[in-house]
Order: structure tokens, then sequence, then C-alpha cells
């Protein structure tokens, strides 16, 4: 028995009592989580993947090259479960055990479908602002998430939201529209003006080619309405991928604006350990009033992703980052001047 399986069994315990009460539903451990079956009277049988466990684990070690400063790091320690429970609810909630030496509940939702091409997500959850692939830790290709997915915003956000697919074959187009508190994830204060955010997307998020545009707009500390906006272009393919986007923050006084272009090339390994090895370059610049003043900060990073080849999802990383600055002061986002500078990271990651 996997690994998966065995941990599987463990939480199936938890499931007893429901299928004491379900006599006409039946449950099974698969590689992909505890699986529902429910057979209907005139033949036909409905699955469900009711539990499927969250699990994340990054382990770094960073060194600057400037003045060889260095530290080892536990940059996400996470435990969680997801689920669909029938044709129109599912949920996920998802704890992390070392946020700033703290255990903080990252996403805590439900998810109801009322019909086919709509549902609505009740909760934490991440706001249509940000892709996975920019904040996501198992999802972000590079040890450090680029500028727009770090300096902004805090990802997360307890709300609503809808989503609606506009068409589903062929194509797709998808809209997303949310209400939130505004005031960032496990923090529910009392607002006059909530925050909205929203966005249009084209394309599927697995292969090809995929574009949104979106929206996020929030009161500050001040009572002013910030203003974000932003627009991705993606293209997947078997071997390859390619991705940009853009982000702007409208303030009263300045706007922030951050870009980014990347790529990741996958090269498949005949070795026992390793079972692909991703070549990986990205290019990010940030900057207040970036079009009158240019860049405040450009990192081109640089790296290895050697897949391992387990039964979880292994992956050892090696980046360097050379940042070229000029002569914008941005200690408002880089509060400590390590964030800056030139380093080597190594990283480990584990997840299912």
């Amino acid at each position: 028995m996997t690994f998966r399986k065995r941990f599987f069994s463990l939480i199936l315990v938890l499931f007893v009592a429901i299928g004491a009460i379900a006599q006409d539903a039946t449950y099974k451990i698969t590689s992909k989580g505890v699986i529902k079956s429910v057979e209907h009277s005139d033949g036909t049988k409905d699955e469900y993947n009711i539990l499927t466990p969250i699990m994340v684990f990054k382990s770094k070690y960073e060194l600057t090259t400037e003045d060889w400063d260095s530290k080892f790091s536990v940059r996400h320690a996470t435990l969680g479960l997801r689920g669909t429970a029938s044709k129109v609810f599912s949920y996920c909630f998802h704890v992390d055990f070392c946020t700033e030496n703290k255990i903080t509940v990252l996403d805590l939702f439900a998810v109801i479908k009322p019909i086919e091409r709509l549902s609505f997500t009740v909760g934490q959850q991440y706001h249509p602002l940000f892709n996975t692939w920019t904040v996501a830790p198992n999802a972000v290709d590079y040890i450090n998430r680029p500028f727009l997915g770090k300096y902004f915003i805090a990802n997360r956000d307890i709300g609503v939201s809808a989503k609606y697919a506009l068409k589903q074959n062929g194509f797709p187009i998808n809209l997303e529209f949310g209400v939130f508190n505004g005031s960032g994830m496990s923090n529910p204060i009392w607002n006059r003006s909530l925050a909205t955010g929203g966005r249009i997307e084209f394309g599927s998020t697995k292969e090809g080619f995929r574009t949104s545009v979106k929206y996020y707009s929030n009161k500050n500390v001040d009572n002013e309405t910030d203003l974000y906006w932003g627009a991705d272009l993606r293209y997947v393919a078997k071997d390859f991928k390619i991705e940009a986007e853009c982000l702007t923050k409208n303030m009263k006084e300045q706007s922030l604006t951050a870009t980014y272009l990347q790529a990741l090339y996958k090269i498949n390994s005949n070795s026992k350990a390793v079972k692909r090895i991703e070549p990986l370059l990205r290019w990010d610049v940030m900057g207040y009033d970036i079009l009158e003043r240019g860049a405040g900060a450009n990192r081109l990073t640089a790296g290895f992703n050697f897949v391992m080849n387990t039964a979880l999802t292994s992956i050892l990383r090696i980046n360097y980052e050379q940042y070229f600055n000029n002569s914008m002061d941005m200690s408002a986002l880089f509060k400590d001047p390590h964030y800056n500078q030139n380093k080597l990271a190594l990283e480990y990651l584990l997840f299912f």
C-alpha cells in the first residue's frame, strides 16, 4: 500500500458515520483520495472525490553574493483537506503552521453550484486579482514569487465570489466577480465600503492559450480608494510554457506597477532519481510611476527545477537572482535590505 493510501485509510474513519446513514453510498480509497459512489434506482452511478488531503512543505537556503549573509528557512508547512460532497457542494480548508511562527488559516471556503455554469464561493479565498502560478507555493515554478505576487496586497480575503462560464466547450470564457472585506486574510473587520474585484478570462489554465483582464478596488487605511488592474497572457504546451503579466496599483499620489515575463522548458530524464529537469528564466520589473520615472527594481532569475522520481511530488530547485536597481527609493516595499540583493537560493518542495 502506498503512502497516500495509508494516509487516506487513517482519515477515512471520519466518514464511517456518514456511510452508516447513507445505505446507498460506498467509499473507496484511491490515489486521488476518498471516493464516494452513489448508485441510483435507474442503474446510474455518481462518484465524488469527497476527501483529498493537501500538504505543502517548502524549505530553502539563501546566500547573498554581496555581503555573503545567509539563512535557512521553512517557508511553508501547510496541511488541509478539500473535496466534493455532491453535485452542488464542495469545500476546502488549508492551514499554514509556519507563518511568522504562528498558525494561520489560508483557505477556508465552501463552493455552492446551483446550476451547471454558475458557482458561488463563500469564505476566505484567493481574490480574482491573482493567478495561482504567482502566489500558490505548489504552483509557483520559482523559489521566490514575482514582485507583483508579493508586494502589492494580501492575496486572500474573506467574502463571497461568483463564477459563471459564458462558454465551456472549445475555447472557454469565464466571468468572475467578488465582494470582500478588503482587510486581508484572517482579519474580519467592520467596513462601510467593501472591496470588489473581478475578471474575465479566455482559454484554459491547463493547456493552450489563456488570457485574462482583472481589477480590484478597496479602501486603504486613510479611507482612500486604491484601484488595482491588470492583464496576463499564458501559453502551455506539452514540453514548455511561457507567461507574462502586468499589474498596476493606482493610489492618490502615485501608481505602483510590476510586470514579468517567464518561461520554463521540460526535459525528461532517464535517471532513476530524477524524473524531469526544468530549466527556467524570469525577468520582472517594479517601480512607482514607471512610465515617467522608470523601473525601481529589475530582477533576472535563472535556475533549474529537478523533479524527483518519488511517490509524492518532490522538487529540488536552484535559482540565482540578479538585481539591477536604479536610484528610486523602494524601501517602503524592500523593508529588509537583503530583499533586493543578488542571491543564490536552494529549495526543497514536497506536496500532494
